[in-house]
Parts: structure tokens; C-alpha cells; sequence
């Protein structure tokens, strides 16, 4: 019979139904650690807040009142999710010598690297464009690559003789 009762605590999707404690009104929202991480990863996916309230089973009103820290560091979640995925890559890989991982590193170094010079591209076609000179594809990729050369990080691979 006290499986019973513990059975009827919960609500189909295994959540503890709050019971009422004699009080009127609705009984205060209780936080389980559970709806902390399906709320941080919600924001880390880019997620609304409405669609992160429904997934919760709470109102938009109170998960801005229960989670206001966690929604005022929206733009920095991913940011922060991909810094730990590749803090435990290279943890994986640096030093256990797993070689899965390192070569995702690779990859994920390579988009970074590609992201850059991207944006330095960009970056300098539009200071060509407000100074009036119209940069084509192949100098603004040639500065970039030029830029590269010169900054820390790939810079001594690229350079003739960078690889031993």
C-alpha cells in the first residue's frame, strides 16, 4: 500500500506533485536541481523563454523570478558549454593520449581558426569600403592570411619550415 501512495506523489512524467499544506493559493515553487540543469540546457540550445517554461512545467513568470541568474547569462551559456566540452577533449586527449579526441580537437581548433579569418576578412572589407577602395575576395583573403601570419597561435606553422 506505501507503493501506492509514494506512486500517487508523482505525476506521469515521474515530477513530485507538491501537496498543499493546509494554506490557500497555490504552494511555493520548489527548484530541484533537475529543473536547473533542463533550464541551462535549454539556454545553451538558444531556447525561448516560453518554450523553457513549458519544458519545465512552470509559468514564464516564475521561471524569470526562480531562474532570473541563469536567464541573465543566456548569451554567455553556449559560450560557456562549448569551453567545458573542450576543456574535457583536450583533458581526454592531451593527457590520456586518446586519439579521437585529439583529432576533434584539431577540428574544432581548425573551425576556430577558419571563424577568425573570416571575420578579419570582414573586418577588412569594411574599413576598405569606408574608406572608399573596394577590396576584392582573393586581397581581403590575402590580407587575412597576411594577419595570420602575424598574430600569435598558427602564425610559426604557416611560415615556410614551421613544421618539424
Amino acid at each position: 500500500m506505501a507503493e501506492i501512495q509514494d506512486f500517487r506523489k508523482t505525476d506521469l512524467f515521474g515530477n513530485p506533485v507538491r501537496t498543499r499544506k493546509g494554506q490557500r493559493g497555490r504552494p511555493s515553487l520548489e527548484i530541484s536541481a533537475e529543473d536547473r540543469d533542463v533550464v541551462e540546457a535549454a539556454l545553451v540550445r538558444g531556447w525561448s523563454n516560453e518554450r523553457i517554461a513549458k519544458a519545465v512545467g512552470i509559468s514564464v513568470p516564475s521561471l524569470k523570478r526562480h531562474f532570473r541568474s541563469a536567464l541573465a547569462k543566456r548569451d554567455a551559456a553556449r559560450d560557456r558549454m562549448e569551453a567545458a566540452l573542450f576543456s574535457a577533449l583536450a583533458r581526454q586527449g592531451i593527457d590520456k593520449g586518446n586519439v579521437g579526441a585529439l583529432r576533434q580537437l584539431r577540428e574544432l581548433l581548425d573551425k576556430d581558426m577558419a571563424r577568425a579569418q573570416q571575420a578579419e576578412m570582414h573586418r577588412r572589407q569594411s574599413e576598405a569600403d569606408s574608406a572608399g577602395v573596394k577590396l576584392g575576395k582573393k586581397e581581403a583573403a590575402q590580407q587575412a592570411a597576411e594577419a595570420a601570419l602575424q598574430s600569435e597561435g598558427w602564425g610559426d606553422l604557416l611560415k615556410p619550415g614551421g613544421m618539424h
